[in-house]
């Protein structure tokens, strides 16, 4: 209801373009945190299913460690722990990118790419990206 889609045991919702501050601080208003995929099959379902075609969308993952390519070594906003995501997504960032504290802390990936779909990339947290709202636990149907 009201825009959200379910995978699994979580729903989803894209809210637009938005800076990474005002996209969490929405997601939170939701009682959601921004999109962070935990596997590639739930990555591939919320692409194929709640993202826009051909769109950049903050992957929900910031840095505070100084020019980090290693996705392991990456923070959330809801405080998943990015070194076992990154066992199961195996990404890693585009070459050349890095991202860091200061000056490029946020990553973004590209929706519906089949090139860079697996890399990611940087950016400044103040510029406007598409944003997806993930709401975790939600009841599994039972049937």
């Amino acid at each position: 209801p009201g825009g959200w889609k379910k995978f699994r045991t979580s729903c989803y919702k894209n809210i637009g373009d938005k800076n990474f501050r005002d996209g969490e601080t929405e997601c939170n208003r939701l009682k959601a945190h921004m999109f962070i995929a935990n596997d590639r099959e739930e990555y591939t379902w919320v692409e194929q299913n709640v993202m826009r075609h051909n769109t950049w969308y903050f992957t929900g993952m910031f840095c505070s460690v100084p020019r980090s390519t290693n996705p392991g070594t990456f923070f959330t906003p809801s405080g998943e722990d990015m070194r076992e995501i990154q066992k199961k997504m195996n990404t890693k960032m585009h070459p050349g990118h890095f991202i860091d504290e200061h000056h490029i802390p946020c990553s973004i990936s590209l929706r519906n790419n089949n090139t860079w779909r697996w890399m990611y990339h940087q950016s400044n947290c103040s510029e406007g990206r598409a944003v997806v709202c993930e709401l975790l636990s939600v009841k599994q149907d039972t049937e």
